[in-house]
């Protein structure tokens, strides 16, 4: 009985292997042929991955914040050459507005030194002579019974450069070169034409409340010279051009009434009519 109760045990001993086997899940294998838990990343891996990413953002990233820098840096310059050729365009024209304005404002004054030479010819003695002065109108287009008696040819030759200066634009320099001479020959006979023609340089430079004090100075220390008239004119230019429009009318007014049919009493009435009309 014993001996057959082990029999039993032992024949039944495969089956009960062959199911317990069978029972046994068994082991995945992914397609390399290596187990699943083999192949899974470590956090190592995955950070260097990460830095790895971030690199490459951050490379395209500066990549494109250089492109766009050189873009802003191409448009500046093509900018920065624009306003350069514009700035030198602005200049070429106020130059060629202010040799316009000289050259209009210097045929004026021939014109009114032809008339009024015309008009004392019969009383005034010829000069220019033998042993006589040129007169006037040879250096700045005025006339003036005045200045055919010179005076030295220093004071003269001075008096030249500094007009010279003017004609040529070289306002600057015309300016240093007038009021050296009004200080040098304070007394001479072209102190008060100097003294006119460094107010009308500094009013081509648009330095206006320079201007009207030098104009401003003819009117005052000079109340006979043949100047005068052009200067009231011009204290009435810039007193407008500073927009001080009463005393610019007043003194337009002042050429009109103290010095009609002449030729700064045409431009004064002429500038007085636009000044109604603002």
């Amino acid at each position: 009985m014993k001996y057959a109760s082990m029999a039993l045990v032992i024949l039944a001993a495969p089956s009960f292997v062959s199911d317990a086997v069978a029972r046994k899940p068994a082991p995945v294998i992914e397609a390399s042929g290596a187990p699943a838990a083999a192949s899974t990343p470590t956090a190592g891996s995955l950070e260097q991955r990460l830095q790895r990413l971030e690199r490459l953002l951050e490379n395209q990233t500066l990549i494109d914040l250089m492109t766009r820098i050189d873009s802003l840096q191409n448009e500046v310059q093509q900018m920065l050459g624009q306003m350069e050729e514009q700035v030198y365009g602005m200049e070429q024209l106020k130059k060629r507005q202010r040799d316009l304005y000289l050259d209009i404002d210097r045929r004026l004054r021939d014109l009114e030194a032809v008339r009024a030479s015309l008009s004392m010819a019969p009383t005034i003695p010829s000069v220019g002579g033998p042993g006589g002065a040129m007169p006037e109108t040879a250096i700045d287009g005025t006339a003036s019974a005045s200045h055919t008696n010179a005076g030295s040819q220093e004071e003269r030759a001075a008096y030249e450069r500094a007009f010279n200066l003017l004609k040529e634009g070289r306002y600057d320099l015309a300016v240093a070169a007038f009021r050296t001479f009004v200080q040098t020959y304070p007394q001479g006979p072209f102190v008060d034409n100097a003294q006119y023609w460094l107010g009308e340089a500094n009013y081509v430079q648009r330095n206006f409340a320079v201007a009207l004090s030098e104009f401003d100075k003819v009117v005052k220390n000079h109340p006979n010279s043949p100047k005068r008239a052009d200067a009231l004119l011009k204290m009435g230019y810039t007193f407008q051009e500073l927009g001080q429009d009463d005393n610019a009318r007043m003194s337009l007014s002042k050429v009109v009434m103290n010095y009609p049919n002449t030729t700064a009493a045409r431009l004064a009435q002429k500038r007085l009519q636009d000044l109604k009309q603002r």
